[in-house]
């Protein structure tokens, strides 16, 4: 299998690049939370920045089915636990299509400036339940490494008018139980990424 070369000095451009906007982003209050730590910790490494991350989230959204983006409104998303008093003026609105509710696990892409980091940076994201990683993209601006954690639960909450969800208090209990499960996860990551040479 032919793998295109790394052009290193076109990924420290990009790493340059990906780090400004990161502390821009910092700086405007765009940055989850949750995940700072870790991104502020790869970007002390030489060989890997993140370009892109989330710790996890919920997320109501209009749509006729939940992974479509097309047509789709998002109403409601937070990074953090949620409650029934957050979510229940949104159940009380008219729909378009469907109210979804969503929690989505961590995802956090990484640049790697060679293939011997990014499998290491895959082994580590596997070790730490992350299964549902891998390698999307090999070129000269870097190895991009997609790490997922594979939760990703709808819950469909309104039909047209029709409320289907019979017990809210339920639902939002498990959405978070699910968040914070992602967020476990993460944690776990970093510990890893803290152990290992990469």
């Amino acid at each position: 299998m032919y793998v295109p070369e790394v052009n290193e000095k076109l990924w420290r451009s990009k790493r340059e690049e990906a780090y400004k906007r990161f502390l821009e982003d910092i700086e405007i209050g765009y940055v989850d939370r949750d995940v700072r730590e870790l991104i502020e910790f790869v970007f002390t490494k030489r060989n890997v920045f993140t370009t892109s991350s989330c710790s996890g989230r919920v997320t109501v959204v209009d749509a006729t089915y939940p992974w479509l983006r097309e047509e789709t409104d998002i109403l409601f998303k937070k990074h953090d636990s949620i409650s029934v008093r957050e979510i229940l003026p949104i159940l009380n609105q008219k729909a378009l299509h469907r109210l979804w509710l969503i929690v989505s696990g961590p995802i956090i892409h990484f640049n790697a400036l060679d293939l011997n980091t990014a499998i290491k940076l895959l082994t580590i994201a596997r070790n730490a339940g992350f299964k549902h990683s891998g390698i999307i993209s090999i070129g000269s601006g870097g190895i991009v490494v997609e790490i997922v954690s594979g939760i990703w639960v709808p819950f469909l909450l309104k039909d047209g008018d029709e409320i289907m969800v019979k017990n809210l208090e339920h639902v939002v209990s498990l959405a978070n139980n699910m968040l914070y499960e992602g967020k476990a996860k993460l944690e776990k990551l970093f510990k890893f990424l803290r152990d290992a040479n990469i």
